[in-house]
């Protein structure tokens, strides 16, 4: 029996064996090709350099072929992500995942984009069209090169599909769902607000600006009025809140992007940063290309899906961007009779297909109901084919400031603040994508739009706070900009310096301190000190303070944490009449909140204030108790630094489902300063996509980081590299290291 036994063992044992090695010789079979010659569609011969770090450079004579060869390295190192980029604009992610990802679906499909695309496509110019037309044949051919197919789809036991062109105008319309709220959510909850609330009341808490706004032109928006007791009286009501009820953060998150005039550099050049906030994942959203065409140099980050350098140096001009928070999507009463019935089908995996059917009026499909019953469209940029286009592209041929601005203007992309710099030392602001006309017609757009060339404090700077005023903010709109306090640190950093070098401007990227906390710390230090006998834990948390969202911190995660319990006991008082409307009630975004709590601590309005709380000090100090509690439960778990709360999660889309292959698939988990409410803007799963700073023609001297790696391959040596770089915030070069590994792609017969 032993023996047997024994045997039995010895069998599973190799079958184990056996399994494992068949799954990495399946694994390692989707691993690019990185050297060797391969017969392709291109006219003349294509060499595809990587470097240590597997940065691409692709030296090819016209851009056709070096689109062809971007669309096939894409779709060896990244085509599941790009997989699920069109997947996701399209509404078809549930094909794939089955139910998890249906309402995510449905509710996509909402706005028909594989329908519309037939559109967008014909609206393409014969170059750009052609253009993506050998961008999309590169990408099959790279993909039908691998020698099996990407691990993910072995994994899910998928296969791909091919790549069609109208799929690189869906993944370009994904960034449109990752930068505006496609929903129009917060729109739709502001006019719940005005039905429901006085109209004082109204105006308080959803004001446009604050004391922390630090527009590029114009000056700060005054605070709004104080509302009256005859506009509310909350004395007589009551509230209370569980003690662990948090408050989400209230001042949305974004991008920064800053610029300074040559004769402000150590060497004479206009010099550019920009770090794009979003969410993080591994592999990371972009992939960094160098495009060696005809003698000029393209170097920047590509979005895999899409063939256009979207932020990077022509060595003539440099670019980047943030996102704007305009006025993109509005809401627009209509008549059901007056809409078209089409029916989507909705395949999912492993169930019967799933039918829903969508009306679609003029002013965009019926999605919502207005408070006072009648239906609403919802009318977005991203419907018109003059909003999705790839004049993008066209920026690699921009020579300086002037001819950047012609192009961004005419650029159909999610509307976002572009800065400019150029080689003759001029910087530039203006908006990168189509302004709507906002009049009768849904899709039509302004012919000119705003900006503005080198002002006369020489700097530039935006981070989705409000950037100008006038008739340039009435053509922008307001979305929900976020507060002030981002941008105002960049712009204070950049005028308390003369002269500035790229090591200048990545200082100013990671800019930790929490100069926006600092008067929230001063408050609670009050509440202790009038208080002596109490807060036993916040007075020891508080030793720590430094001044900056340091992850070994206590002070400043409980100073944080104040503040968001103060914002959140203040709006509990006005939620009353909205939850007799809608009894799952929560709050919009309302960015400049700040301002409205700042006035009530301020001018202590009793009429303002629930009758539980004696005062407004009452207020601070039943927020304090209830921070106060919070700590002792992490200082008995051994959880109570900033860093325990903001640990990076930078996950693959794999790894949820398959826990155990998480320690192959996700980025280490690390304890790394930052906030939203600073430069350095560091959450679990958002932060730095990517950080640039370039000098054009000076591209030697730039820098560049990114989280994650360039390959979407575990196996691959190029899957986290570059990362250590990105979290320490060690300077890394924006171009090309020594080439490593050279693969041509060489014209058939």
């Amino acid at each position: 029996m032993m023996r047997w036994l024994k045997r039995a063992v010895a069998i599973l044992v190799i079958a184990a064996i056996v399994t494992i090695l068949g799954a990495w010789l399946l694994l390692h079979a989707s691993l690019p090709a990185l050297d060797g010659d391969v017969l392709a569609s291109v006219d003349s011969e294509v060499r595809i350099e990587r470097d240590a770090q597997g940065t691409v450079s692709i030296h090819a004579a016209s851009r056709d072929d070096a689109s062809y060869a971007l669309g096939y390295v894409h779709a060896q190192e990244r085509y599941f992500e790009m997989d699920l980029l069109r997947r996701r604009a399209a509404g078809e992610l549930a094909a794939l995942f089955g139910n998890a990802a249906l309402e995510i679906d449905k509710s996509a499909r909402a706005h028909r984009f594989r329908a519309r695309s037939s559109d967008y496509l014909a609206a393409l110019t014969d170059q750009h069209r052609g253009t993506l037309q050998r961008y999309v044949d590169g990408v099959n051919a790279g993909l039908e090169a691998l020698s099996a197919r990407p691990f993910a789809y072995a994994l899910l036991r998928q296969s791909p599909e091919p790549w069609r062109i109208e799929d690189s105008l869906l993944a370009a319309m994904a960034m449109f769902f990752n930068l505006q709220d496609a929903s129009n959510s917060r729109e739709l909850k502001l006019e719940r607000m005005q039905h429901a609330l006085p109209p004082a009341v109204f105006a308080w808490l959803t004001q446009p600006g604050s004391r922390w706004d630090a527009p590029i032109r114009g000056d700060r928006l005054p605070a709004a009025a104080l509302p009256s007791p005859s506009d509310l009286d909350l004395s007589s009501t009551e509230v209370r809140l569980p003690p662990g009820d948090a408050m989400p953060a209230s001042e949305g998150i974004g991008s920064n992007n800053f610029a300074v005039v040559g004769a402000l550099t150590t060497h004479g050049g206009a010099l550019l940063a920009n770090d794009m906030h979003l969410g993080l994942r591994v592999p990371n959203i972009w992939f960094r290309a160098q495009l060696h065409i005809d003698g000029r140099r393209v170097v920047g980050v590509t979005l895999p899906g899409t063939p256009a350098v979207v932020v990077g140096s022509n060595g003539d001009v440099a670019w980047g961007f943030t996102n704007s928070y305009g006025d993109w999507l509005d809401f627009v009463p209509v008549v059901l009779g007056d809409a078209q019935l089409f029916r989507e089908t909705i395949l999912v995996r492993g169930e019967d297909p799933v039918t829903i059917d969508i009306r679609v009026t003029r002013n965009g499909p019926v999605t919502e109901i207005a408070s006072d019953g009648s239906p609403l469209a919802l009318r977005w940029t991203a419907h018109s084919p003059e909003a999705v286009n790839m004049h993008l592209i066209d920026i690699e041929n921009a020579r300086d400031v002037e001819s950047a601005i012609r192009t961004f203007n005419a650029a159909g992309m999610p509307v976002q603040n572009a800065l400019i710099a150029d080689r003759f030392g001029t910087i530039a602001w203006t908006p990168a994508g189509r302004l709507p006309k906002r009049d009768s017609d849904p899709h039509t757009f302004l012919e000119t739009a705003p900006s503005l060339t080198s002002p006369a404090f020489s700097r530039l700077w935006s981070a989705n706070a409000r950037v100008v005023d006038g008739e340039a903010l009435v053509a922008i709109g307001d979305g929900g900009y976020t507060i002030g306090a981002r941008a105002a640190q960049i712009r204070d950093g950049l005028m308390a310096k003369s002269l500035f070098a790229e090591s200048d401007l990545l200082a100013i990227q990671l800019d930790d301190r929490a100069l926006f906390l600092n008067h929230w710390r001063v408050r609670l230090l009050s509440v202790l000190n009038n208080n002596p006998d109490d807060f036993a834990n916040l007075r020891q948390a508080l030793n720590d303070w430094d001044g900056r969202a340091n992850p070994t911190s206590r002070a400043y995660r409980v100073v944080r944490a104040f503040r968001l319990r103060v914002h959140k006991l203040f709006l509990a008082q006005f939620e009353a009449p909205l939850r007799a409307l809608d009894k799952q009630w929560s709050w919009p975004s309302l960015p400049h909140l700040e301002s409205a709590v700042e006035q009530a601590l301020e001018e202590q309005p009793r009429h303002l204030l629930a009758r539980n709380f004696a005062s407004w000090g009452e207020l601070l100090r039943t927020a304090a108790h209830d921070v106060e509690l919070d700590q002792r439960i992490r200082e008995a778990r051994g959880q109570a630094t900033w860093g325990d709360q903001n640990a990076t999660q930078i996950r693959h889309p794999l790894s949820g489902a398959l826990p155990g292959l998480a320690w192959l698939l996700d980025m280490p988990s690390q304890t790394l300063p930052g906030d939203q409410y600073m430069p350095r803007v560091q959450g679990p799963a958002f932060g730095a996509s990517q950080r640039l700073v370039v000098s054009p023609g000076r591209e030697d001297q730039a820098i560049f980081h990114m989280p994650g790696g360039q390959s979407g391959h575990p196996l691959s040596p190029f899957y986290g590299a570059g990362h250590e770089d990105w979290s320490t915030g060690r300077a890394s070069p924006l171009l090309a290291g020594p080439t490593r590994h050279t693969l041509r792609l060489r014209p058939r017969g």
